[in-house]
C-alpha cells in the first residue's frame, strides 16, 4: 500500500512544506485514498504519505501517524500484526486504532531497531525517533516495496519512486553510465544499490537506514542475509517429510498473505507458481465460508504459441476459480510507453512487463485492490533454466555419470529441444555485444560480472541478494501501483524461503524436473496438464511477431532512438545495421527493442546522457 517521502536536513537548511506537499502528489496513483504531511517545530525532519487503504479503513489508520514520541511514514503490510499485537498487549501496550502501521510503532518502541527482525511482510518505512533523535529507516527483506535516497542542498530525500526527486529544487538528471552499459549489454538493472540516475541510490532488500539528526549523518546496516552456509540440507529427512512440511508453510503464507479489509484476487499466467497461489488462495476463500469464487486475471494472446488460455481454463475448471482475460496489443503497448516508462523510473528490457501491466489495469477496473502473484518461486526452487549449468557443475564434482544422467533427463523432459539448445542452457556463458561507441566504453568503471555459480544454493543466493529478482520486483511494484492496486507474493514470506534454502539439491531439481518440491506438494491442487508441465513464460509478449507485423512502427522508433543516442552511447554503426537489416532475427529484435526503451526513458526523463563521441 501506499507511497511515501521523507526529507531530513543535514545542516541548517529547513524544509520547505510546499516542497514536500509537492513531492507526494507526484505519486498520487500509489494512495488515491487519502494524503498526509508532517514536520517537526524546528522543520529538521518532515514526511508526507498516500493512502492506499488495505487494512483498517478507518481514519485511524491514517498516516504520518504518532505513537508516544515516534513518528511513521510507512508503505507495504505487515502480514504477521495481529500476532505482534498480541504480543505486544501482553507486554502492556494498548492500540488505538486496528492497523498494521500502529503496531510497526510499538514494535519498535519495545525492540528497538531489531523490530524488523520480527516482520514478516513488506515494507519501507521512517521513523523519527524524538528522544534518541534518529530517523531509522528499514525496507524489507528482499526489496518488495521500493525505498529510495538522494542528498542534495544539504538535504537527505527518502522517497518510494525515483520521480519524486525531480521536484527537489535544482534537479538535474544525469545518467549513471557504467550502469547504463550493464543494462544494454546484458539486460541487468536494480542490481546494485546505483540507479542510473547518478547520484540516486535505492536502500537494498535486508538494509537499514539510521539517520542522526544530531551528527547531521547517516550510515546503513544490513539485517538480512540469506544464509548459504548454515542451510545446509538435512540429508537424513525424508523427501516425504519436507514435501508435507513445505506445503504446511506455503499454505500459512498464502493466508497471511490474504489479509485484508478490502477485495483480494491473483494474477494467473497458467504457469504452476500462479496456478498454484491461485488454487490454494481459493481453496482458502472457501475455508473462510466467503461467498463467491476466487477472482483471477490473466494476459491472454489469441492465435499465438505463447497463449496459456488452456492452461488458464484448464486451472479454473478444476479449482473453481472465476477469470478475467485481458488481451494485451501491440497498439496499446505503443500509446502506453512513455506512460509505462515513467511509471517504471527506470527502463525495462522488454515487452514482456507490458503483459502485467494490462493485468493490474484490469484488477483495478474489476475492483481488485490487492492482487496475490507467484514471484519468487523460481529463485529459492530451481526454477529458470540458469539453475542447470550450476547442477551440473556440482553433479559432475560427484560423480561425471550424474552430469550425463542430467543431460539425458533434459532431453527427456523437454522433447522440443536439440542438442544445441541444450549447450545453451546447461553451458550457457555471458555474450559480449559491440553496441557502444568507443569512447563512451572508456568511461566505465567496473561493469557488472556475472559471479561463477557452481550449485544450486549459490544461484539462488545471487537471484535473491543480486541481479535477477530486484529488477522483477519493480516491475510489479510500479505496475500494480499504476493503477492503485497491492501486489503480494507469498513465496517471497521469509520463512518459506529459509526453508526452501534449507532443502536438498533434489527436492528442487529431480531426474531434470525444476521446481520439484513445489510440484509434489501441491499436485492435487493442480490438474495433470500444469503439474506435468515443464515449459516457463511468465507474463510473456509475442514480441518478435509485433516487431515484424508492425516494422514501419519500431524502425519510427529506432530511428528516434537513433537521433538521440547515435555516438553518445551507441555506434552510428550498430543503429544502421539494426535499421537496414531486412531479417531481425530474436536477438537483434532484444537488442533494438532494449535501445528503443532505454532512449524513451532518456526522453521521459529529460536524462543528460553526455557528450558525442567519434564512432568506430
Amino acid at each position: 500500500m501506499c507511497g511515501i517521502i521523507g526529507i531530513v536536513s543535514l545542516g541548517v537548511s529547513r524544509i520547505d512544506k510546499l516542497q514536500l506537499k509537492q513531492m507526494t502528489d507526484i505519486i498520487a496513483h500509489r494512495g488515491p485514498d487519502g494524503e498526509g504531511h508532517w514536520l517537526n517545530d524546528d522543520r529538521t525532519i518532515g514526511f508526507g504519505h498516500r493512502r492506499l487503504s488495505i487494512i483498517d479503513l478507518s481514519p485511524k489508520g491514517r498516516q504520518p501517524m504518532e505513537y508516544k514520541n515516534l513518528v511513521i511514514t510507512y508503505n507495504g503490510e505487515i502480514y504477521n500484526y495481529i500476532e505482534l499485537r498480541k504480543e505486544l498487549i501482553q507486554e502492556g501496550y494498548t492500540f488505538s486504532s486496528d492497523s498494521d502501521t500502529e503496531v510497526i510503532l510499538a514494535s519498535y518502541d519495545h525492540w528497538g531497531e531489531e523490530c524488523v527482525l520480527r516482520l514478516n511482510g513488506m515494507w519501507s518505512f521512517i521513523i523519527f525517533d524524538k528522544i534518541n533523535n534518529i530517523a531509522f529507516c528499514s525496507r524489507d527483506r528482499f526489496g518488495i516495496k521500493p525505498f529510495y535516497y538522494y542528498q542534495a542542498n544539504n538535504q537527505l530525500y527518502l522517497a518510494s519512486e525515483i520521480k519524486q526527486f525531480t521536484i527537489v529544487p535544482g534537479w538535474k538528471a544525469k545518467i549513471n553510465k557504467t550502469r547504463a552499459f550493464d543494462f544494454i549489454q546484458n539486460s541487468l538493472i536494480n542490481h546494485t544499490s546505483e540507479t542510473l540516475f547518478d547520484q540516486v541510490y535505492e536502500l537494498r532488500g535486508g538494509h537499514n537506514l539510521i539517520i542522526d539528526l544530531t551528527c547531521h549523518d547517516y550510515r546503513i546496516e544490513r539485517y538480512y542475509l540469506p544464509n548459504k552456509t548454515t542451510a545446509a540440507a538435512d540429508n537424513m529427512v525424508a523427501n516425504s517429510v519436507e514435501i508435507e512440511n513445505f506445503n504446511n508453510l506455503m499454505n500459512d503464507a498464502v493466508k497471511l498473505a490474504m489479509r485484508s479489509d478490502v477485495k483480494v484476487g491473483s494474477a494467473l499466467s497458467g504457469g504452476i507458481d500462479s496456478s498454484i497461489i491461485a488454487s490454494v488462495s481459493s481453496e482458502l476463500l472457501k475455508a473462510d465460508g466467503k461467498p463467491g469464487n476466487q477472482e483471477c486475471i490473466s494476459a491472454c494472446f489469441t492465435d499465438d504459441k505463447i497463449d496459456e488460455s488452456f492452461y488458464i481454463d484448464a486451472l479454473s475448471d478444476y479449482a473453481d476459480i472465476k477469470v478475467h482475460k485481458v488481451y494485451p496489443s501491440f497498439l496499446d503497448f505503443i500509446n502506453n510507453l512513455d506512460k509505462i516508462v515513467w511509471h517504471q523510473d527506470e527502463p525495462f528490457a522488454t515487452l514482456s512487463i507490458y503483459a502485467q501491466y494490462t493485468v493490474f489495469r484490469e484488477a483495478a477496473v474489476k475492483g481488485i485492490t490487492v492482487m496475490l502473484d507467484g514471484q519468487g518461486a523460481d529463485e529459492i526452487l530451481a526454477g529458470y533454466s540458469s539453475f542447470y549449468k550450476p547442477h551440473l557443475t556440482s553433479l559432475l564434482k560427484i560423480n561425471p555419470l550424474n552430469g550425463f544422467k542430467l543431460i539425458i533427463d533434459y532431453l527427456r523432459i523437454h522433447k522440443e529441444y536439440n542438442l544445441h539448445l541444450i549447450f545453451k542452457h546447461l553451458l550457457k556463458t555471458n555474450r559480449h555485444l559491440d553496441l557502444f561507441a568507443s569512447g563512451y566504453k572508456d568511461q566505465i568503471e567496473k561493469p557488472f560480472k556475472r559471479p561463477i555459480e557452481t550449485s544450486i544454493e549459490e544461484c539462488s543466493f545471487n537471484h535473491l541478494t543480486g541481479f535477477g529478482l530486484h529488477s522483477l520486483l519493480r516491475y510489479e511494484d510500479r505496475n500494480s501501483m499504476a493503477f492503485s492496486v497491492e501486489s503480494r507474493v507469498p513465496f517471497l514470506d521469509f520463512r518459506v524461503v529459509r526453508l526452501s534454502l534449507s532443502l536438498k539439491d533434489e527436492l528442487k531439481i529431480n531426474k531434470g524436473v525444476r521446481k520439484y518440491i513445489l510440484r509434489e506438494a501441491f499436485k492435487n491442487n493442480l490438474p495433470g496438464v500444469i503439474y506435468k508441465r515443464y515449459d516457463k513464460l511468465g507474463f510473456p509478449t509475442p514480441q518478435q511477431r509485433w516487431t515484424i507485423e508492425n516494422k514501419s512502427i519500431f524502425v519510427s522508433l529506432l530511428k528516434e532512438a537513433k537521433l538521440l543516442l547515435e555516438d553518445k552511447i551507441i555506434s552510428r554503426e550498430k543503429l544502421n545495421q539494426l535499421l537496414t537489416t531486412k531479417s531481425l532475427n530474436n536477438e537483434d529484435i532484444s537488442t533494438a527493442w532494449r535501445i528503443i526503451i532505454f532512449s524513451r526513458w532518456v526522453k521521459v526523463y529529460n536524462v543528460n546522457i553526455g557528450t558525442e563521441f567519434q564512432s568506430n
